[in-house]
């Protein structure tokens, strides 16, 4: 995939954030950035997944997410939600339940709980279209963008 336009994309900046999930009574998590917001009425977002994770298959079976803002200054935080065993991402991770049932981080300057509008194929991808159902700010902290973030991210990994 190494190619000159590659390197373009790699300097579009986007926020990065955690999107967490209830299923099948257990807690998950997964560090996202390509999520925009793209209707005011109904307030909506969008955010893109990779079909082959587990958290595609997660929001897809039960029609809902929570997206978290992350602070700037909590690269460990993108670390502990890139742990192969995703029945452990949240071990001693404070956090409590939003009213759709997902986690939220206590740290996160603030949430949106969303339900499934639509899922849309976008290749290798599913564009997710979440209806913004609740949420709140909780912290006037600076949220990560890809510019903090710790890594690198080219889609082959």
């Amino acid at each position: 995939m190494e190619t000159s336009w590659q390197d373009v994309l790699d300097r579009l900046h986007y926020g990065v954030y955690l999107v967490s999930i209830a299923a099948d009574g257990l807690y998950n998590g997964m560090i996202a950035s390509w999520v925009s917001q793209c209707s005011h009425e109904p307030p909506m977002i969008s955010l893109a997944i990779r079909k082959n994770r587990l958290s595609h298959a997660q929001i897809m079976q039960t029609g809902k997410f929570t997206l978290n803002l992350l602070p700037r200054d909590a690269p460990e935080l993108v670390r502990q939600f890139k742990i192969p065993d995703w029945k452990h991402k949240f071990d001693g991770i404070d956090h409590s339940l939003s009213p759709l049932g997902n986690p939220v981080l206590a740290v996160s300057p603030g949430y949106l709980d969303c339900t499934v509008e639509k899922a849309i194929d976008t290749g290798d991808h599913t564009l997710f279209i979440g209806k913004i159902v609740g949420g709140a700010f909780q912290a006037s902290d600076e949220p990560m963008t890809t510019a903090q973030y710790p890594g690198r991210y080219r889609g082959d990994t």
